[in-house]
């Protein structure tokens, strides 16, 4: 039976990406990351701050593999969640909008003001 290596974290993320989209409040964002080119930007601005997952399974088995998101713990998916925001940002050239708070939500950032002018 022959082995296959599959990577885990593409699907997961590009699901991930999809869900926060449509569900993001403004329609702009999701016409703007419909254009492919700002959609794979977003995936690899993700990706590359990913550990990736991957595993090993028969050939005739990893064709029909569906993303479960189960590659992740729960808290290292909030970390996706996350990213995914600060990838939006980055990409619409805006300031970092989103942090963690001490839990797992996520909540506007507050403007802090700056201690260069004294």
């Amino acid at each position: 039976m022959n082995q296959t290596i599959v990577n885990l974290t593409l699907p997961i993320v590009t699901d991930k990406i999809d869900d926060i989209l449509a569900t993001y409040p403004l329609y702009e964002y999701r016409q703007v990351f419909a254009v492919p080119e700002l959609r794979q930007k977003l995936t690899a601005y993700v990706l590359a701050r990913l550990p990736v997952v991957y595993v090993t399974m028969a050939s005739s088995a990893a064709g029909g593999l569906e993303s479960t998101g189960h590659g992740y713990a729960s808290d290292q998916q909030d970390d996706i969640n996350q990213l995914i925001h600060q990838g939006i940002d980055a990409l619409l050239g805006r300031p970092k909008t989103w942090r963690h708070h001490h839990g797992a939500e996520l909540v506007e950032a507050e403007p802090i003001p700056s201690s260069w002018f004294g």
